[in-house]
């Protein structure tokens, strides 16, 4: 065997580059560098198995369960943004031979910004031993900057926004009980806390007469159901899935308004080849009663309606439905192509055919780990408003 005396192997293995307008997003998901070695004549490796150790096709099939992802971003509204996400893949019977019980998957994701502006969030959804139950929640602090456009289908020009300033805490739990032929049942609570709002000083803003336009806090309970039949939950590629709930959120709980809320969460995905499906969702959210604004629905996120700006649009009742194909381009990598249609409003009977609004994109999704089948997705998306958005993400949107 050749001897190496000073070897040197820089390995960069994703750097991902965006500028949109006056925005970029700085992704760097996997870096290895500076790896040195020395053979020597007692080594137990040889200098091609030291390497194949990290070839990306031997990292996608190790069985590791954490996954950091830093960020750098920049934007009008938040300066200059860096944070990470560190995600969390386990199984709860993964000592169990033959098990069928699903992977579980949590994270923890930090932001901050040169404004002063700090994002923490702690996410998990479990399946317990045997899938007997299911736990689901999220709980997280914002001291945030957003964009308001005001409310309804119709507002003001994209470039006509008003800036508010808020602090807000917050945790969403669903616990369910399987009972039978993954078929659950649960309880479902919500707490919201927003202080220090800080609108424009002027005589009448878009919070003017709002609901919590100083000051919300809000505390729900309801039931909920929901048949999970997919193969997986972070990338699933057949089966179906529906969640139907309602949350009650009242005084007597501990906040200070009075409304209810129903969500419906309807998917279904068609294999349309060994790594390939068409997949499909109708997804809506339904409140009557006194809702404070920060807590009415909004579009456009990471999930769906993926291009609008998060709460461009805002009102009692939120509807969209999307469809995406996805596709291997490489034995590492898939594509997606998506479409999205949503419309926001007051009332149910107010929505109309004539006022729907509608996104699309293309993305990739690249196979980070494929004995968990997991993947880290970049999506960009246009919409029929002149907006866009890019996201970076793990697992598929729907």
């Amino acid at each position: 065997m050749q001897r190496i005396t000073n070897g040197l192997r820089r390995f960069n293995l994703l750097i991902f580059f965006i500028l949109l307008q006056q925005r970029f997003i700085l992704v760097v998901s996997l870096a290895i560098t500076a790896l040195y070695s020395s053979a020597q004549a007692d080594t137990t490796l040889s200098s091609k198995k030291w390497w194949h150790k990290f070839r990306p096709d031997s990292l996608v099939n190790k069985n590791w369960s954490f996954l950091p992802i830093p960020t750098l971003s920049s934007s009008p509204e938040t300066g200059l943004k860096a944070g990470i996400a560190i995600n969390y893949f386990f199984n709860t019977d993964q000592k169990k031979a033959g098990s069928t019980t699903r992977d579980s998957y949590a994270y923890l994701d930090l932001q901050y910004s040169t404004r002063n502006q700090l994002f923490t969030e702690l996410y998990a959804q479990t399946f317990t031993s045997g899938e007997r139950y299911f736990l689901r929640g999220r709980i997280g602090y914002a001291d945030n900057y957003e964009r308001l456009w005001g409310f309804g289908n119709t507002t003001v020009d994209n470039k006509a926004f008003e800036g508010v300033t808020y602090q807000r805490i917050y945790s969403n739990i669903n616990a369910y009980k399987q009972v039978k032929n993954k078929f659950f049942v649960g309880i479902r609570g919500n707490v919201s806390i927003t202080n220090n709002i800080q609108t424009p000083a002027k005589d009448t803003n878009f919070l003017t007469a709002q609901a919590g336009q100083k000051q919300s806090t809000v505390t729900g309970l309801g039931p909920t159901v929901l048949w999970d039949h997919r193969n997986h939950p972070l990338s699933p590629r057949s089966g179906w899935y529906t969640e139907l709930g309602v949350t009650f959120h009242n005084k007597a709980l501990g906040g200070n308004f009075n409304y209810t809320e129903w969500l419906i969460d309807a998917r279904k995905y068609y294999p349309l080849g060994e790594f390939s499906c068409l997949a499909f969702q109708v997804f809506a959210q339904l409140n009557n009663g006194n809702v404070p604004w920060r807590e009415l629905p909004r579009m456009g996120n990471p999930t769906i309606m993926r291009g609008y700006f998060n709460g461009r649009f805002r009102d009692n009742n939120y509807v969209a439905a999307q469809t995406e194909v996805r596709f291997p381009v490489h034995r590492l990598a898939n594509l997606a192509f998506f479409g999205s249609i949503g419309q926001v409003n007051r009332t149910l009977e107010a929505m109309s055919l004539t006022d729907i609004r509608v996104a699309g994109g293309t993305g990739l999704r690249f196979i980070a780990n494929r004995k968990k089948n997991i993947t880290l997705r970049f999506d960009y998306a246009i919409t029929t408003d002149a907006n866009s958005g890019f996201y970076i993400k793990i697992g598929e949107a729907f």
